[in-house]
């Protein structure tokens, strides 16, 4: 039997109490939050599902000033870099063809007060920042955010907490394509984060969809209570004092960027990198640069020459991480030296997107081939199972 979560409008108090709701109910009923492992689709003969979860839309001003964003008339998430949805961007990409990122809708703000009355069509998919690699996570891509004295208004919470302190722990993971027009392998960013000792460097200014290799992975799992946030909760030492939870403290649902992308070590048959890199895509599947699709943190570190608590690539386990890595991590420079790429996303996560968060008239955002198919096709079904049935492929068909 699957838990049914019943969501009302979230208010900073609905926030934290729900985190406490989820928190209890993924340590007591596994399968109720991570919930689909398979890609099959759903039965076309269900009925027609209650609708108690409301679609995506944008917050308020109010909102964005009261969570420390600055949202004063053109400046930071209302300045013209920062593409928000209801005020920019409704058409180009994600949308394609006839297709619109967010229209008017006078419910946004009758079902939660601290949202405008622009509803998001376009749906994000990703995978959760845990090693379970599952399609599961859809979010909404309201603004980009590229400078820390431009955007942030530096006044805290009502607990006295800044939003940046809040977001920097909380990391979407961006992988830009390193092939360039040419079919030449671009080992390094351009900007800040990039190597100049390594040519030619891929651009780090977009992370619309159209940029990437594969789809995103979000740190929506994060939480205080079992120290995922990098908060130790043993007691033993603080590694870092800010005990936050995404769904409970992150009530903006933002995001710092992550970029992450291949060494030229992957290309040099002196090292372990190769072989590596072939077993990994034979397990996981190539991305659209033709390298390992990367669905979990361990395989990231592992590749980036750290010890994670079990090798996650076939045929090297036993085997220490790679010496020199064959990966690397990096974020943008909050002061803006990057602008106009994005620092920071706006971009909520679905707490359920379980009956009616996903509406009939939204639409898929993810990495595609050159045909058109999605590179990942349980991000596909699971989006079609959600937005036809309310219910995520593997649940049981609505009840009414």
């Amino acid at each position: 039997m699957v838990t049914k979560i019943k969501k009302a409008p979230i208010s900073a108090f609905v926030a934290i109490f729900t985190c406490a709701v989820l928190i209890l109910g993924t340590s007591s009923v596994p399968g109720s939050i991570v919930w689909a492992q398979s890609t099959g689709i759903a039965p076309a003969s269900v009925k027609t599902f209650t609708q108690i979860n409301p679609p995506p839309c944008d917050f308020s001003d109010n909102f964005y000033t009261e969570n420390g964003i600055v949202a004063g008339q053109g400046t930071g998430v209302n300045a013209s870099v920062a593409g928000r949805f209801g005020t920019f961007r409704q058409t180009g990409p994600p949308a394609t063809g006839s297709q619109v990122n967010w229209v008017a809708d006078s419910t946004c703000s009758v079902n939660d007060p601290t949202r405008r009355n622009f509803r998001i069509l376009a749906t994000t998919g990703g995978y959760p920042d845990d090693q379970s690699g599952s399609p599961t996570e859809f979010i909404s891509i309201l603004a980009f955010l590229t400078r820390q004295s431009d955007d942030f208004t530096g006044v805290g919470n009502a607990r006295t907490i800044q939003m940046v302190d809040i977001v920097s722990n909380f990391e979407a993971y961006a992988a830009l394509k390193q092939i360039m027009p040419n079919g030449q392998f671009a080992g390094t960013p351009c900007g800040t984060m990039g190597d100049p000792t390594i040519t030619p460097c891929f651009p780090v200014s977009s992370v619309a969809t159209p940029s990437l290799r594969q789809d995103w992975r979000f740190a929506t799992n994060r939480n205080a209570i079992d120290g995922s946030n990098n908060n130790n909760v043993q007691g033993t030492s603080i590694v870092n004092d800010s005990p936050f939870g995404y769904f409970c403290d992150d009530l903006l649902g933002m995001w710092i960027i992550t970029y992450f992308w291949f060494l030229p070590t992957i290309h040099d048959n002196t090292t372990q990198c190769p072989s590596m890199i072939q077993a990994l895509g034979n397990k996981e599947g190539l991305s659209l640069d033709g390298t390992p699709i990367i669905r979990t943190g361990d395989e990231l570190n592992f590749l980036e020459g750290k010890v994670v608590g079990s090798n996650p690539i076939p045929g090297f386990s036993g085997q220490s991480p790679p010496n020199p890595g064959c990966m690397a991590e990096g974020q943008e420079d909050v002061g803006g030296a990057d602008s106009p790429a994005a620092v920071w996303l706006v971009c909520p996560a679905l707490l359920d997107p379980r009956n009616g968060a996903v509406a009939k008239d939204a639409f898929l955002d993810v990495v595609r081939r050159s045909n058109g198919n999605a590179l990942d096709t349980g991000l596909l079904n699971n989006f079609s199972c959600l937005q036809n049935t309310g219910k995520f492929c593997n649940e049981a068909a609505p009840e009414n």
